[in-house]
């Protein structure tokens, strides 16, 4: 008995190390210790080198350069408002929302994407606002408007031709102008809406 007992634990042994290793009991944290439940060796934290005079002005270039960058960002947004009022103040009546409208619809029908729209292209946009002009009519304004006769008019021409379509009635816009306020406005007004109230007005 006792010789088929020490036969067995001999033959355990070829499967086992002594002694046997585990997992600590869960008092400790699990990412102390290896899977075999031996202690992790902790990393010592880097030594932190003070900054070498190189390092220093490195930081600086960048420190400056973002400094700029913002900088730039600003005058960029300073201008393109400086810009729209200026717009503004050339067309009386109309808003930043209604050139910001005509800006984006001139930028969509330029078909060439050569800052200008031919004929068609500007048809293309009186239809999108809404506009039932004949035929006729749009072509004689549109050539009016084309100061070189080339076939194409200019963003500046576009905006100088959609709002004196019709002639201004005491100072504020009449007719297409005064359409365009109004699909600016709607735009605005959707815009604003959240996505469940756009569903409530049938929106898609």
């Amino acid at each position: 008995m006792g010789h088929q007992l020490s036969t067995i634990f001999t033959g355990l042994g070829r499967f086992f190390e002594y002694p046997v290793k585990r997992k600590p009991i869960c008092f400790y944290r699990q990412e102390d210790f290896t899977a075999t439940g031996e202690p992790q060796k902790k990393v010592s934290e880097p030594i932190k080198t003070a900054m070498t005079d190189y390092d220093k002005l490195v930081d600086l270039f960048y420190k400056r350069l973002t400094e700029q960058r913002q900088y730039n960002q600003e005058m960029k947004e300073q201008d393109r408002r400086w810009s729209m009022q200026k717009v503004v103040q050339r067309f009386p009546g109309w808003n930043e929302i209604t050139i910001a409208n005509l800006h984006s619809l001139f930028l969509l029908f330029d078909n060439q994407s050569n800052g200008m729209l031919g004929f068609d292209d500007f048809c293309a946009v009186l239809e999108s606002l809404g506009d039932e002009t004949s035929m006729e009519i749009r072509k004689e304004k549109y050539n009016n408007a084309d100061s070189d006769n080339d076939g194409w008019i200019t963003y500046d021409e576009f905006l100088s031709l959609v709002y004196n379509f019709n002639p201004p009635e005491e100072g504020q816009p009449a007719g297409l102008a005064l359409l365009c306020n109004e699909v600016a406005d709607n735009i605005q007004f959707v815009s604003n809406l959240t996505v469940g109230e756009q569903l409530e007005y049938g929106l898609f």
